[in-house]
């Protein structure tokens, strides 16, 4: 692993790290200015990734590399770099520790420290990567029962009732995005992904199937949601369908939400604040399970239309059909926020529209 000097002056060194899919070797280069700073990039890259020890002897660290760069082809670009994060800022008092060596107290010592600074779900999030680390290297540990976690410290938000939001959205540049948000319970990567071609034919049932995800200052996008069950088949109600279509568009692959990021989230912060209220574009899923739920909807169809992990997958697969009860529950659905809708539009109580000064 000695370093060779280039013809541009400068040096170079070589590693193997592993073979592809048809055994030729995989070899990674180090450059620099001079002979022993590039071997010691090589050096610190293979310890840092545990290239050539025995399993026994890696640490905490390289398992996690590993396993992150196990998943770079298959996992999204938003994951690894969660992942990454996760990785460079969580459980760091036990990185150098080998893995041979490690011990539920080290990991129990290393959520305690982070817990002074760390939400629940972080460490949650932190302690799960490190489980899935160990597992791809033949350990398994079920760190998640073992582990005492701080208890959440998350106040929980009063959010306003649903017909005074529709009063504030109703005729701004934010009404559609925010419709199907707190109407059918889509997130904002999902609005954003929406197609004119996700529409049924019959104009009944929209196809939720592929998502925007705002990330590092670019849109990445994706023909998947952010969970299997996230991809889902839901009914579009009537009144949602009209205004969708009335919008101006020449294509059906143009998308039905035309905005950026920043400018829904943002947008829709400073006009919720502009109206004394504290809320995220995301809280409109919580409002939409909040008021099914007052509505007496069961939670096994609030979770099928909102896409949240549950044993049904009714609408999964382009199901398009509803039991009688679960019309019922449609039809209950939809004429409360067909009531809302009008009721804005004709009380004449609405908004100037917000010009979007975000990027």
């Amino acid at each position: 692993m000695k370093a060779t000097k280039l013809k541009s002056g400068r040096y170079r060194t070589q590693l193997a790290v592993g073979h592809d899919s048809s055994g030729k070797r995989i070899v990674k280069s180090f450059t620099a200015d001079t002979a022993w700073e590039a071997e010691k990039m090589a050096l610190d890259y293979k310890a840092s990734y545990g290239i050539g020890m025995a399993q026994k002897d890696i640490t905490v660290e390289a398992a996690l590399n590993q396993y992150i760069e196990s998943r770079t082809n298959t996992a999204s670009p938003v994951t690894i770099r969660t992942y990454r994060l996760i990785r460079d800022t969580r459980l760091q008092s036990i990185m150098g520790i080998k893995i041979s060596q490690l011990r539920r107290a080290d990991v129990q010592q290393a959520v305690n420290i982070d817990a002074a600074k760390l939400s629940e779900k972080s460490l949650k999030e932190a302690v799960s990567l490190l489980s899935s680390a160990l597992s791809f290297q033949d350990i398994e540990t079920n760190l998640r029962k073992k582990i005492t976690f701080p208890k959440s410290r998350r106040k929980k938000k009063i959010l306003p009732p649903a017909e005074r939001i529709m009063e504030i959205i109703v005729g701004t540049k934010y009404e559609m995005a925010c419709l199907l948000a707190i109407w059918l319970s889509l997130r904002i990567s999902e609005v954003r992904g929406l197609k004119y071609s996700d529409i049924s034919a019959d104009g009944r049932w929209l196809s939720v199937q592929r998502s925007i995800v705002y990330s590092d200052g670019i849109d990445i996008h994706n023909d998947f949601n952010k969970t299997e069950e996230s991809t889902r088949t839901i009914p579009l109600p009537k009144t949602l369908y009209d205004k969708i279509m009335a919008q101006p568009h020449s294509s059906d692959d143009e998308y039905i939400v035309p905005l950026g990021y920043n400018c829904i989230y943002k947008g829709f912060k400073k006009l919720m604040a502009q109206n004394g209220y504290d809320m995220t574009f995301h809280n409109l899923r919580a409002e939409f399970a909040t008021t099914l739920n007052s509505m007496g909807i069961p939670d096994r169809y609030i979770q099928s239309l909102g896409g949240w992990s549950n044993p049904t997958t009714m609408h999964k697969h382009y199901v398009q059909t509803l039991t009688s009860e679960e019309q019922k529950y449609q039809n209950k659905v939809n004429d409360y926020f067909d009531r809302l809708l009008n009721d804005s539009v004709s009380s004449g109580q609405i908004p100037g529209k917000i010009l979007c000064d975000f990027v």
